[in-house]
């Protein structure tokens, strides 16, 4: 199983959040930086995942909540993707 830890001090800004997500997925080349592109592309994976977020309520203003809620529907929608929120 991957691990994927992200961390809410690192996206403070929406651009410094893709950035994140970029890094710590590994996310391909055509990924949008957009939550849309994120979805498309995790919710095909196969794999397991661990996401663990750290210090949610650092992530860039309006986007955090958004990005949680995509977690959680990610959560259910596919069994490979668990996700941990550490405040």
């Amino acid at each position: 199983m991957r691990e994927v830890v992200l961390d809410g001090l690192n996206m403070h800004t929406k651009p410094e959040m893709h950035d994140e997500l970029i890094e710590k997925f590994q996310l391909p080349y055509y990924y949008g930086r957009s939550l849309d592109s994120l979805w498309n592309i995790l919710s095909k994976e196969d794999d397991p995942i661990h996401v663990v977020v750290q210090n949610p309520d650092n992530i860039a203003i309006g986007y955090g909540e958004v990005l949680l809620e995509l977690f959680a529907d990610l959560k259910k929608s596919n069994k490979n993707f668990i996700v941990d929120i550490c405040k």
